[in-house]
């Protein structure tokens, strides 16, 4: 840039930053950039206009610039009468042009004023509370909810209660997490800390200023009128952050599709700068829970001397990470967003029943929710986190996710009719509380082959056990049970109503021995 635009540009900038001109600022040297000035304050008020034409902003700043430079070479020869009565008009048309095409580019005031605002609205956030859901969509276009939690913050803390009542709390000083089923109270290490959403507000606002970025409109997130944001991180994909236009706070992100696999976070509540009550922050041991403490870990700055502390060597992906932490059992590599914890394995490999399966170092792969679990070289490997697929597959190169396109139902050679009313009164019930045992396609499918036994229904412990049933596919839409004993070989069952892992499963088909 020459002088004259260098001024111009600085003069933007402060309007940007909302900061007042420097006395004497307006005083630019030349009539015609004063002017120029003065006009960028008046329209700086203005709603947002349409851009003429792509790099239209760049080309007018520098043929203004060209203009008055030529013209000021040229005062001794054409007089200043003439230059002021042509070269002001032009020079007011022309900074009305140039805010017009400034207002509505990425570098422009608009697009900044957004980020400048929700900048300016992180740094008072003292606290919020909120809904928070997680969705997952692949590219074939389907979508599922991966997890939806009740949150609270406030600076550094937090608490976080998910669907099934476990709570998750770190103050700065401990984490705890209390745990319903089992009636525990964990004792946790405060890092890492894979309970993170991956949806950090100050984070975002950051990024968001940081990195190159559109206004894409406006869309409403939640019952909340917000401004949607292209962001293209440099190097990357981009990715969209909506921002709420009350609060000027981010409400959703979305990110960029990357494995396969595209995240949205969305807040469908949320509440800043409220009183919270500071018992949400407090340990405490709830009556009739016992505490299980946990190893707290150390902080090692080699791969070597986690091994040592660990008696063991982790696999490693190919991008290091950020920090690695060295338990007397295990060790955590912390990728910020993403958390890797390899242990030594111990006894067989069982995936959690309702998971969905992949394949991984030849092996069964574990989905469930945002963690990915296999066994691979004698270590049993699990990652959490927003870019689990992504570091899996650096560390297992055959990491096959399940196909939910896949058919199995075809092969059932007797088909169940389903009635879907039924289903949906039964979907209904279990999200209100009742029956979760739907949920879990090996309890549905020991239930519906013992009242074949037993059609009558079943009294006391059913005849064929529940170890002789065993999850062979699960793609998290459909599943296949193998029964080992009694007049069904086969069992295959699909989540009718809703394919995530709060959808029930209903037995569609099964092979008789």
């Amino acid at each position: 840039m020459n002088e004259l635009e260098n001024k111009l540009s600085d003069y933007i900038d402060a309007l940007n930053a909302e900061q007042e001109p420097e006395k004497g600022q307006l005083a630019a040297g030349t009539p015609e950039l004063e002017k120029l000035m003065a006009t960028v304050l008046q329209v700086r008020t203005l709603k947002e206009p349409a851009l003429p034409a792509p790099g239209y902003p760049k080309r007018l700043a520098k043929a203004v610039a060209v203009q008055i430079q030529e013209n000021n070479s040229s005062n001794y020869q054409r007089g200043r009468r003439l230059r002021n009565r042509w070269i002001g008009p032009f020079v007011a048309l022309a900074a009305g042009l140039l805010l017009v095409a400034v207002l509505t580019s990425w570098t422009g005031l608009f697009n900044r004023d957004v980020v400048y605002a929700m900048e300016k609205a992180v740094v008072s956030l003292s606290n919020y509370h909120g809904i928070l859901e997680v969705r997952s969509r692949n590219a074939a276009g389907e979508e599922w909810l991966a997890r939806r939690v009740e949150l609270w913050s406030e600076g550094d803390k937090y608490a976080m209660r998910q669907d099934d009542g476990t709570l998750t709390v770190n103050n700065g000083e401990r984490k705890w997490q209390v745990r319903p089923q089992s009636k525990e109270v964990a004792l946790l290490p405060p890092a890492p800390d894979p309970a993170k959403t991956g949806f950090d507000l100050r984070d975002e606002a950051k990024r968001a200023k940081q990195y190159p970025h559109t206004v894409a409109g406006t869309e409403l997130v939640a019952g909340r009128q917000a401004t949607k944001l292209e962001i293209s991180p440099p190097g990357g994909l981009p990715y969209y952050l909506w921002i709420d236009a009350e609060t000027n706070l981010p409400v959703q992100l979305q990110t960029a599709m990357q494995n396969a696999l595209m995240t949205t976070f969305t807040f469908t509540s949320f509440e800043p700068n409220m009183p919270i009550d500071p018992h949400v922050f407090t340990y405490q041991q709830p009556e009739g829970y016992t505490v299980v403490e946990k190893d707290p870990g150390q902080l090692v700055a080699t791969v070597q001397e986690a091994a040592v502390i660990s008696n063991f060597t982790p696999l490693l992906p190919q991008e290091a990470p950020g920090r690695i932490f060295a338990f007397q059992d295990r060790i955590v590599l912390d990728y910020g967003d993403t958390t890797i914890i390899e242990t030594v394995a111990q006894e067989s490999f069982e995936p959690v029943a309702n998971s969905a399966l992949g394949t991984a170092a030849g092996g069964p792969l574990e989905v469930w929710w945002e963690r990915l679990r296999w066994r691979q070289e004698g270590l049993e490997i699990q990652i959490d986190g927003i870019r689990r697929v992504e570091l899996a597959g650096q560390i297992a190169a055959d990491l096959t996710l399940p196909d939910n396109g896949q058919n199995l139902l075809n092969r059932a050679q007797v088909k169940v009719p389903v009635d879907l009313e039924i289903v949906k009164a039964n979907q209904q019930q279990v999200d209100r509380g009742s029956s979760p045992w739907q949920l879990d396609p090996l309890q549905v499918a020991t239930t519906f082959v013992n009242l074949k036994v037993t059609p009558d229904g079943i009294q006391g412990e059913p005849l064929i056990p529940a170890s002789a049933f065993k999850l062979a596919v699960n793609n998290g839409a459909q599943a296949v049970v193998e029964v080992t004993g009694g007049p069904i070989k086969q069992v295959y069952l699909e989540r009718l109503v809703r394919q995530d892992e709060t959808g029930i499963w209903s037995v569609v088909g099964y092979d008789p021995r």
